[in-house]
Formats: C-alpha cells, sequence, structure tokens
C-alpha cells in the first residue's frame, strides 16, 4: 500500500504542480462548457425575443371586419397591407426574399358562405424557411381555429359545442414537477456526464504510461523495487482522482448553465438532496475508474501519445453513441443485465438517480460490476508492465 501511495502521489503531483495542465485539465472544461452553453442559451432567448417583436407584414384578400377586431384583440403585432391579384407573383417573391411575412385570401362571400353552412376555404402562403414568415403562419393558423371555433358557437350555439373539456377542472394535470423536472436533467446530463469523464480522462492518460514510454522514462520506474502491479494500480487511482475532478468541473458548468440553455428558470438542483448526490458522485468514481483503466491498458500498448490517442478515439465515440441512445427516452432501462455493462450501466442508473428512480439491486450491481472490471483491467495492465517487449517497444 505504501508503494501504491507512493506512485499516486507521483503522478497526482505530476499534474496538480503544473498550473497550465490544471487549467486546461480541470478548470476549462467547465469554464468553457459554461460559456458556450450560456452563450448559446443567451443567442437562442435573443432570436427568440427577435421574432416575437416582430412586427408582422401580413397582405389580406376580403378580411372580414370580425377577423380583423379579433387579431386585434389579441395584440397581435402585425401590419396589414391589402392584397391585389396583379400583385400576387411579385408578392410571393417577396415573401420568399423575406420582405413580405404572409399572405391570407378570404373568399369574396366568406361570412355569408359560412352562415349559410358551406365551407369555405382561406388560402395562406407563406416561407417556412424564413423565421418570420414562419412565426406569422403559426400565429394566425392559431388565430383561424380560435375564430372560427368562436363563430361556429356564435353561428350554431350548442349544435355546435356539444361539450367542452376541463374548462371548470383546474387540476386536470396530475404532475410531479420534481420528477419532470429531473426528466429534463436524464434528457441531456448522462451522455454529457460520461463524455467528460471519458474526454478528461484521455487529456491526460495516454501522457502518463504511453508518454513514459516514448520519453523513456517509464524504464526508470520500472527498475525500481516497486511491483508493477502497485505501479499499475497507483498511475490508475491518480488519473482517476484527477479526471474525477475535470468531470466535476465539467458537470459543475452544465449545471449551471443548462436554465439558459434549456430557456427554464425551474430547472435547479436544489430538487435534489445529499443521498442523490452521494450516490451520483459513487457512480461517478465507479465510473471514471473503468474509463481510466480502458485508457491505461490502451497506453500501456501504444508506443506512443499520439497512437494511443488513436486507439481510445473509437471507445470514445462508441460511449457517446450509448449516452445517446438514452437521451431521447428520458428513462432508465428495467432490465437486470444492462446494470450489469460496462459504461452503459452507469449511464442507467445515473438516469434513475436524476429521475428519482432508484433501485438499489441496480445501483449496488453497477457499483459492483464497475469494481470488477476495473479489477480486470488492473490485471490485465499489470501483464502489460511485466512483458518488457510492450514496455520498452519502439
Amino acid at each position: 500500500m505504501k508503494n501504491i501511495g507512493t506512485i499516486f502521489k507521483k503522478e497526482f503531483y505530476r499534474v496538480i504542480s503544473d498550473k497550465r495542465l490544471i487549467f486546461t485539465a480541470i478548470l476549462l472544461p467547465g469554464l468553457a462548457i459554461y460559456l458556450m452553453y450560456s452563450f448559446m442559451g443567451d443567442a437562442l432567448g435573443g432570436e427568440l425575443e427577435d421574432v416575437m417583436n416582430h412586427e408582422m407584414i401580413v397582405y389580406v384578400e376580403n378580411m372580414p371586419s370580425e377577423f380583423e377586431n379579433f387579431v386585434l384583440a389579441a395584440e397581435t403585432n402585425v401590419i396589414f397591407e391589402e392584397y391585389q391579384v396583379s400583385e400576387h407573383d411579385q408578392l410571393k417573391e417577396m415573401i420568399l426574399n423575406g420582405d413580405v411575412d404572409m399572405i391570407i385570401r378570404f373568399p369574396e362571400n366568406f361570412v355569408t358562405d359560412i352562415e349559410n353552412q358551406e365551407i369555405p376555404d382561406v388560402l395562406t402562403y407563406y416561407n417556412p424557411g424564413e423565421k418570420y414568415s414562419s412565426f406569422a403562419y403559426d400565429s394566425f393558423a392559431g388565430l383561424l381555429n380560435a375564430y372560427k371555433q368562436s363563430k361556429a358557437f356564435a353561428l350554431f350555439g350548442d349544435a355546435y359545442s356539444i361539450f367542452t373539456l376541463d374548462s371548470e377542472n383546474a387540476e386536470h394535470i396530475i404532475v410531479n414537477e420534481d420528477k419532470a423536472t429531473g426528466q429534463g436533467f436524464a434528457m441531456l446530463l448522462p451522455m454529457l456526464i460520461i463524455m467528460f469523464l471519458f474526454s478528461g480522462a484521455m487529456s491526460i492518460g495516454p501522457d502518463s504510461i504511453a508518454g513514459e514510454k516514448e520519453r523513456g522514462t517509464i524504464a526508470t520506474l520500472l527498475i525500481t523495487p516497486v511491483k508493477r502491479s502497485e505501479i499499475a494500480i497507483g498511475k490508475v487511482l491518480s488519473l482517476s482522482v484527477i479526471s474525477l475532478f475535470s468531470a466535476t468541473s465539467s458537470f459543475i458548468g452544465i449545471v449551471l448553465s443548462l436554465p439558459k440553455l434549456m430557456q427554464s428558470d425551474g430547472m435547479s438542483i436544489d430538487i435534489y438532496g445529499a443521498s442523490d448526490f452521494i450516490m451520483l458522485f459513487t457512480v461517478l468514481l465507479a465510473t471514471v475508474l473503468v474509463i481510466v483503466g480502458i485508457i491505461s491498458v490502451i497506453s500501456a500498448y501504444a508506443k506512443t501519445i499520439k497512437e494511443a490517442s488513436m486507439l481510445i478515439l473509437p471507445i470514445y465515440f462508441g460511449t457517446i453513441v450509448l449516452g445517446m441512445s438514452t437521451m431521447f427516452g428520458g428513462e432508465a432501462a428495467g432490465s437486470f443485465w444492462v446494470y450489469m455493462t460496462p459504461l452503459y450501466s452507469s449511464i442507467n442508473i445515473i438516469i434513475s438517480i436524476l429521475t428519482f428512480e432508484v433501485d438499489a439491486i441496480n445501483y449496488f450491481a453497477t457499483i459492483a460490476s464497475s469494481l470488477v472490471y476495473v479489477s480486470i483491467l488492473i490485471f490485465i495492465l499489470n501483464k502489460l508492465f511485466q512483458s518488457e517487449k510492450i514496455m520498452f517497444s519502439k
């Protein structure tokens, strides 16, 4: 244990003593994510505000005064212009160029046709490729539908309105708000957490083993009276702690910026208690041990940092795909065997923690299986360290 501690201190001090490495490997990921996601959220919010404040330019033909009053009562930000058939092609070109937002053509006898229980057809023209035009269409589609219903009720009364739906039932929405918020977190955080755990380990892992092989300093370490298994364990533990620091920084950056990115002030980690954070931390620790074990084995096999990085990359992309496979469901897998699968088990148990649906058996299966995989990886790493051919290959 003493020798393991010595190796741990050596590797840990190598990173901690380098201010640039501390910034790039630990602080920069969280800071970059916070700034990037906050910027994206502000940009999305600004874009939405710009569209909402835009004064729509709509050309209308035979518009009933009732509908115009209906639109104005809804405080719609719109300028109505009179449509001329002779200008139709020109107006279509202006919609295409974004100079006009929409055309609405009511039939000449629109109101009379409705009163005679005929079904007149209202024609609309818009450009879904232009944000203002698309928003104008969505707005007027809703207004026309609401006008249609109110007009039908005014003309035909109860013959049209056979029943209402939840008009006096304020409790028709039954939802656990904390769980709903948790599902919002569960759609993004598991994939991002695993991704940043992996990227944090990738930033320092290859240099710790493949880098020492490339520089020739691994030979000095291997001829010391320290068991090679202790060297392997010490390196894995030190890299795991540093990777966990990097992932924690990224996690904090994500959580702080998520409300801005999602344009929601309701998303807050205050819904989670101490037990939830403890479970999340232990899962992250178990997961980062597996990730570092994988990266350490590959780094020990590779001859150079470049080769190690290239061999790690497919596994990194595979991990991202695993995370993406769960991000749209917002629910953890139910099968017990999923929680015996490396990395995929971590993604699913993180989802269950975030959505308050943790199964104790699945949680302990994830931790236990991760420790088993780490033990296997350390065993393989030790075997690689014992091989003179691999450790001293050029």
